[in-house]
Order: C-alpha cells, then sequence, then structure tokens
C-alpha cells in the first residue's frame, strides 16, 4: 500500500504542470522604422489618389462629394444624417 501511494505521489509531481520561462526575443528597431514608414507612405499615396480624383471632378460633382463625406461621416459616428432643425423645417 505504502509504495502504491509513492508511486502515485511520485507520477502526480512528474506530471505536475512546470513553469518554464523564456528570453524576450530582441525587437528589430531598424524593421519596426521601416515598417511604420510603409504605411505612413501607403497612406500618404492614398490621401494623393484621392485628392487628384477629386480634383478633376466638375465643381458641382465635388460639392455633392463632400456633402456625402460628410453625411456619411455623421452616421458612422451614430448620429442622424441630418441635424434635427433641417429635419424640423424641410419644405416637403
Amino acid at each position: 500500500m505504502v509504495k502504491w501511494i509513492i508511486t502515485l505521489l511520485l507520477s502526480a509531481l512528474l506530471f505536475a504542470p512546470t513553469e518554464a520561462y523564456s528570453q524576450e526575443e530582441p525587437k528589430n528597431e531598424h524593421f519596426e522604422k521601416a515598417s511604420k514608414k510603409r504605411k505612413k507612405d501607403a497612406k500618404d499615396a492614398e490621401k494623393e489618389i484621392i485628392k487628384n480624383h477629386e480634383k478633376i471632378q466638375s465643381k458641382k460633382t465635388r460639392k455633392r462629394m463632400k456633402k456625402t463625406k460628410r453625411k456619411s461621416k455623421r452616421i458612422k459616428n451614430g448620429k442622424p444624417a441630418e441635424p434635427f432643425y433641417k429635419r424640423w423645417f424641410r419644405k416637403s
């Protein structure tokens, strides 16, 4: 009986979870800087493309695009598309 208990305790100790600590991976600052610069360049290029696209539109279309952009921004923020006073005093 004692031998069986000792075997049980020994096996419990062998299969008990152990904590292991690994070293932190060294940060590659050059890689991080390069990736940040790449992301920034991509963002700037996208802004430039949008700006050029808007530039080639007619004035009427630019105004409509601006209005739509404002409206979508309001909807994204959880506000109604139009302020209350515009809805109250609408002619239709």
